[in-house]
């Protein structure tokens, strides 16, 4: 089998970091469906075990992926914008602020994040 080089990324758009990242993934041991089967901590430590993946990463795999309902992708700066935005006149909030204010959307954290996004691209 031919192994792929982060050269053979970057001419797609891909920095060589995240090329690298790419291959990493692809030639680690992480089974990707097994997740599904594990509670969303340890799904996070799986991902993080990997070189170049972090929380960012794994909170969209836990969201999107697993459709996890109480998945919050605190980390991203349209998550971050959005819940400043509507609840906190727009004051920057720190990923650790809005992890804690994440817990107002209980249990339904990842649909939250989906309005909260759709509501800033409608005008916020």
């Amino acid at each position: 089998m031919r192994r792929a080089r982060p050269r053979e990324f970057t001419v797609l758009g891909f920095s060589r970091a995240k090329a690298e990242y790419v291959l990493e993934l692809a030639h680690s041991d992480l089974d990707l469906d097994g997740l599904a089967h594990l509670p969303d901590d340890e799904v996070i430590e799986a991902l993080m075990s990997v070189r170049g993946l972090g929380r960012w990463t794994a909170d969209w795999f836990l969201a999107r992926h697993l459709a996890r309902p109480e998945a919050w992708p605190a980390g991203d700066l349209g998550v971050r914008k959005a819940v400043s935005a509507f609840y906190a006149d727009g004051r920057p909030l720190s990923t650790e602020e809005v992890r804690a204010m994440g817990e107002r959307f209980a249990p339904f954290q990842n649909l939250s994040a989906q309005f909260l996004l759709a509501g800033m691209r409608m005008g916020g």
